[in-house]
């Protein structure tokens, strides 16, 4: 068992005592959709969709884009909410280690020079019709599938 007392929860995601409010953004620009190799704890090393925790007041929307902006340089607006996911882990003992929360939201890609925010975090832009091609999570890859004709409709505008 976990001692929560020991955990910061304020900077500490692993093992939070409740869940935590995340947003993701499928972002859209005439380059492809914009995806990155996550350099944190869930997924590390794996190619998802920008996002992360929201922060205390702020809302959704400003979350996204400023999660995508650090994450991978680009500045988005925010088209529309999508869907909401639960993303619970556990550890090898069958402690719940991440327990998230996730909006995802549409966006649009205003700019497209990508900036990495770590050596491990490479952001990449990707064609929609490609994405099986790539090794990605199945629900991210659920996601994007499932929205694949809006993302061909925002790439073409």
């Amino acid at each position: 068992m976990i001692p929560y007392d020991e955990v910061d929860t304020l900077n500490n995601r692993r093992y939070p005592r409740f869940p935590i409010p995340g947003v993701g953004g499928i972002v859209v620009g005439p380059e492809g959709v914009l995806l990155v190799v996550r350099d944190k704890e869930p997924a590390k090393g794996l190619l998802s969709i920008p996002g992360g925790g929201v922060d205390v007041g702020e809302t959704q929307e400003e979350a996204i884009m400023r999660e995508v902006r650090e994450e991978t340089g680009i500045d988005c607006e925010v088209i529309r909410f999508l869907s909401t996911a639960d993303l619970i882990t556990t550890d090898d003992e069958g402690a719940i280690e991440f327990h998230f929360i996730l909006n995802h939201y549409l966006c649009r890609a205003l700019t497209s020079t990508l900036k990495a925010e770590s050596p491990e975090a490479q952001p990449m832009w990707i064609d929609p019709l490609k994405i099986r091609e790539f090794d990605i999570p199945p629900r991210i890859l659920d996601l994007l599938m499932e929205n694949l004709d809006d993302i061909e409709s925002l790439k073409s505008d």
